[in-house]
């Protein structure tokens, strides 16, 4: 253990009511943004309670105080809402001074339990790890379907706004900073021909025919906390991007993350594609949990999202590329790149799906409507 560590989590540990003494920590080396680490504390005769600290990163969420804000929002609602058998969402405890943070040396600290015999997934071919992934993400809006957007802040504006996404994009083309524009060229007729699809759900939004929803926002299936030995959905987790949004964008982003079949930055767009099955699984799983407060015009247009939602990340991973790979980390060579035309065969092929993926959204809908 580092001296300098131990005394930084003991002095922020001192800002909390945790009894015991802290025995041990351990760097938790999964997470891509936040500075993560799980605590042990000896207390007397009982036996270790553990508990997660983390650091939030400030460079990435410029504005933590609303980040908890929304947090302790929505946990206080759905501590109103659930029943002891639902799929829980993280909370963070309260300090002594009554926040769910504490502010040390300028960086904002959070602490929360340790949730046991659970386990994320990284992958996941298993239909029940599918299912219940499926069946937290749509839960977790069900919970907060009551919950008035105007007591959340918008800490990302215009995050998927995929209209202005797009007209982001082809200002980036027009400037070619680089000069690389011309080495993409098929790949931005894709944007061209596609563009007025990207856009659809945002005019829908914004004429009144989908309602603003309380979404995650980065529904990938490694967010929740599963039971090891069930699979169960035990809790939802990294609420940092939680906002007011659409609930297709949840659904497409799941389903994007969750039935490609490669990784997300695949070179080898053979092995590129829309897995049915595991969309299947992970829609009937979300549906189950939502189907009873989503409108009509949602499930119409859920498929139509996840091809929105992958256009859109396509555009952000092609614009970096142009503009020298200043937002998302790269390892190797045109490593952006590579992950846009992953995205862009990805969504060629769900539109090819469309129909099927429409087809099994409807007859889910009606049997969870029995």
């Amino acid at each position: 253990m580092n001296a300098q560590t131990l005394e930084t989590l003991k002095t922020v540990s001192a800002q909390y009511e945790l009894p015991g003494t802290l025995l041990e920590y351990a760097h938790c080396n999964n997470g891509h943004i936040n500075d993560t680490y799980h605590v042990k504390y000896l207390n007397g005769d009982e036996p270790v309670d553990e508990y997660i600290f983390q650091k939030i990163n400030g460079f990435v969420f410029k504005e933590p105080l609303k980040v908890m804000g929304n947090i302790k929002e929505i946990t206080t609602h759905v501590k109103a809402r659930k029943s002891t058998a639902d799929c829980d969402i993280i909370s963070y405890f309260d300090n002594r001074e009554g926040r769910n943070f504490t502010v040390l040396e300028g960086n904002y600290w959070r602490v929360c339990h340790y949730v046991r015999n659970s386990v994320s997934h990284e992958t996941a071919e298993d239909p029940k790890v599918l299912r219940s992934a499926g069946y937290a993400f749509g839960r977790f809006q069900q919970l907060l379907s009551d919950l008035p957007m105007d007591r959340l802040h918008d800490t990302i504006p215009d995050f998927h706004n995929t209209r202005k996404r797009m007209d982001d994009f082809f200002e980036m083309v027009d400037r070619d900073p680089l000069g690389k524009a011309k080495e993409v060229t098929e790949d931005i007729r894709f944007f061209a021909r596609n563009r007025e699809i990207a856009s659809k759900l945002i005019c829908m939004q914004e004429a009144g025919e989908l309602p603003l929803r309380v979404t995650h926002n980065d529904t990938k299936y490694n967010n929740i906390l599963m039971d090891k030995t069930t699979c169960e959905p035990l809790c939802v987790i990294d609420l940092d991007t939680v906002m007011p949004g659409l609930s297709m964008y949840d659904f497409g982003d799941a389903i994007r993350f969750a039935a490609n079949t490669a990784v997300e930055d695949e070179a080898d767009l053979s092995k590129v594609g829309l897995n049915m099955v595991n969309y299947e699984e992970f829609t009937r799983g979300f549906i189950l949990a939502s189907r009873d407060f989503l409108s009509e015009k949602e499930i119409e247009n859920m498929a139509l999202g996840a091809i929105v939602i992958t256009i859109e990340l396509a555009s952000r991973f092609l614009a970096d590329h142009l503009d020298g790979d200043k937002y998302f980390r790269i390892h190797r060579p045109n490593h952006n790149l590579e992950r846009a035309r992953c995205q862009i065969k990805l969504a060629q092929d769900m539109m090819l799906k469309f129909d099927a993926m429409h087809k099994v959204i409807e007859e889910t809908a009606m049997m969870t409507a029995i």
